[in-house]
């Protein structure tokens, strides 16, 4: 595993894939490189997987409060997103930034989200499905999210007009999310 981009404290990562005849193998995580370049992951306590069926689709911006604060590691194992971390630490010097990578299935690629982070993410592609390792359990009570649109941030989830936010497919729980300003 190695670093390929950083932006604010998250990371982009790519793995080596060996191939052969019989098609490809791929170390997809490894605590000991994380830790090598940098990043405090703790250990994996859960793996979430996504399916989002249509193009356009944004989920998050999601967290997890105190004391079930998560850092995650997002991979893309079926079409493309464009993922997006956002500093919501008010002791950071980041707060109230965010950054964003594009991850694929076909690009292998990760992106590491510290603690701190609200992440979401727009899929780019039909039938988009992601995995995500968090180095702590979820918790439906310390759940909560910031708002995906909220101007004070300024995502431009489009990519500069690549692709349509589809307004019309979210959940109840994003819909209602506060601004940042607002927590």
């Amino acid at each position: 595993m190695e670093q390929i981009g950083k932006a604010l404290d998250c990371r982009l990562l790519s793995t080596r894939r060996i191939e052969d005849c019989r098609g490809w193998f791929q170390v997809a995580f490894c605590a000991d490189d994380l830790r090598a370049m940098g990043m405090d992951f703790g250990a994996v306590c859960q793996l979430n997987h996504s399916f989002t069926d249509h193009a356009g689709v944004v989920r998050g911006l999601n967290y997890q409060a105190a004391p079930f604060a998560q850092a995650k590691i997002i991979r893309c194992v079926r079409g493309s997103l464009y993922s997006v971390g956002a500093d919501i630490d008010r002791n950071s010097e980041h707060f109230g930034k965010w950054c964003g990578f594009v991850l694929s299935a076909g690009e292998h690629n990760l992106m590491y989200v510290p603690r701190g982070y609200a992440h979401g993410f727009i899929s780019l592609e039909d039938h988009t499905e992601l995995e995500y390792f968090t180095d702590n359990q979820y918790s439906f009570e310390h759940a909560r999210s910031v708002r995906y649109d909220d101007p004070d941030l300024g995502i431009d989830w489009t990519l500069g007009g690549k692709i349509q936010v589809r307004r019309d497919i979210l959940s109840e729980k994003n819909r209602k999310a506060p601004c940042l300003r607002e927590l």
